[in-house]
């Protein structure tokens, strides 16, 4: 079967700013993405399964070495845990973990089991944690009773993390996710800025109706509509994570976190009613000892004069980060014999060449 490309591949340049090294959110120094994909056919009862988990590791050591965080909510029918501390003291010190609506608490538990395991002296000596974890709803293709995602697949996803290449479309957590009435799932693209620091996206999509469907600002989703499902798709979400290894403060990274719903708009989505538009935006670039005693810490922070470019940048990552999980998306049917399909590449390009 052919490989499906990534929007770069199809000679689509969405921006100014070169790419790192692998256009994903893990050319950032020390950040690792895992995935761990749960598929059953099982109809009756609560299946199938066509669901996941995907977690992001900020850093080697989370727990004591934590970072800068902020969070923007553009339409709030969708949840984030953790995002409440996050807002008051600007920092995560867990692993970020997607996955499907009803299995939130079951991710927060296996964050906590991973926590547990590699820090005995949480919750004993030194603080408890409160896990970030972003859902989306996948019950068109899974079935959400089952609550499919175990303790066990956080774990693996966790162990299975890396740094380099990331797998998009249908897998860990975007696995039932759709975009736009197509297969969606995980996107991932990054950029250099300011020749020294590297941003990078990852989302999970799951949203937008056909005809709103924007390829660099080309309208070509009205053009694409027999691949339509046969039933109505909810309106959806997106989970949107931003990280940068640009020193930037919380509040900075909280003007960052909204530029996501430029990129998000470049796309074509309005946010609907009942959809969960949320992103998150983290920094690499200063690490805050857990334990630290001093009065005052020395902290560093990029000049607002030149946050525009990481503006830009960022706005383009998310937009390249929702065209790859749709082009890298390949074709699942799941509970009730829903089927989401998959872009038509050779289609849509030549649709877009006649834009």
């Amino acid at each position: 079967m052919e490989e499906r490309k990534r929007v770069s591949e199809l000679g689509i340049k969405i921006g100014r700013f070169p790419t790192g090294l692998n256009n994903a959110i893990t050319d950032i120094p020390g950040v690792k993405v895992g995935h761990e994909t749960v598929i059953t056919d099982i109809q009756e009862g609560q299946g199938p399964a066509r669901t996941g988990v995907t977690v992001i590791l900020p850093n080697e050591d989370i727990y004591n070495q934590r970072i800068f965080a902020n969070s923007h909510v553009i339409n709030g029918a969708g949840e984030m845990t953790g995002m409440v501390q996050m807002k008051e003291w600007g920092i995560i010190e867990t692993p970020i973990a997607l996955t499907n609506s009803m299995n939130v608490g079951i991710v927060s538990d296996g964050i906590i089991e991973y926590m547990t395991q590699r820090y005995p002296e949480l919750g004993e000596t030194e603080d408890i944690v409160l896990p970030i974890v972003a859902e989306c709803d996948d019950s068109f293709l899974n079935n959400p009773r089952g609550r499919h995602v175990k303790q066990e697949h956080v774990l693996s996803a966790i162990r299975k993390a890396t740094s380099g290449k990331v797998e998009e479309g249908s897998v860990g957590s975007g696995t039932g996710m759709s975009c736009f009435e197509f297969k969606g799932g995980i996107g991932t693209s990054s950029r250099v800025i300011l020749d020294q620091y590297t941003i990078g996206t990852l989302v999970m999509t799951n949203f937008g109706k056909r005809r709103d469907f924007l390829l660099n600002g080309a309208s070509v989703g009205e053009q694409l509509l027999e691949y339509m499902p046969k039933s109505h798709v909810p309106e959806g979400s997106i989970i949107i994570v931003i990280g940068t290894n640009a020193p930037l403060l919380p509040h900075q990274l909280g003007r960052l976190a909204k530029r996501a719903a430029l990129g998000l708009g470049k796309v074509g989505s309005k946010a609907y009613h009942g959809s969960g538009e949320i992103s998150l935006a983290f920094s690499t670039g200063n690490h805050l000892k857990r334990g630290e005693d001093s009065e005052v810490l020395n902290l560093i922070m990029l000049n607002d004069q030149f946050l525009n470019d990481l503006f830009e940048a960022a706005i383009d990552c998310v937009e390249e980060s929702i065209l790859n999980a749709i082009f890298k998306a390949k074709t699942v049917s799941g509970r009730n014999g829903n089927t989401l399909y998959e872009i038509p590449i050779a289609k849509i390009m030549k649709t877009f060449a006649t834009r």
